[in-house]
């Protein structure tokens, strides 16, 4: 999940943006199968239009992902927010390596 927050000098806070993200990853290649973003509170009218873009990572291997999301999901068809969540999943092979 993304979530970017802010907070008042009375310390209410006040969600800006936030999306939740599932995927599905090969267990053999840590291909992506299936990823789906839900945006659950954005800025603006057309900013959930974004959650789509995510849909064109199937079949990308999650060690690809900060390249390809760079490089592919660009303007204004995506998002800055989402494409920081999607990017994160490169790390998934670091956090398998720990677990061990």
């Amino acid at each position: 999940m993304f979530r970017d927050t802010y907070a008042d000098p009375d310390g209410l806070e006040t969600v800006l943006h936030e999306y939740e993200l599932s995927a599905t990853l090969d267990a053999a290649t840590l291909t992506v199968q299936q990823i789906e973003a839900v945006p659950r509170v954005l800025p603006a009218p057309e900013c959930p239009w974004a959650a789509a873009s995510a849909s064109r990572l199937v079949g990308v291997p999650v060690i690809e992902l900060r390249q390809r999301v760079g490089r592919e999901l660009r303007g204004t068809a995506t998002c800055t927010h989402l494409n920081d969540l999607l990017r994160s999943l490169a790390g998934i092979p670091a956090l398998l390596a720990h677990l061990g």
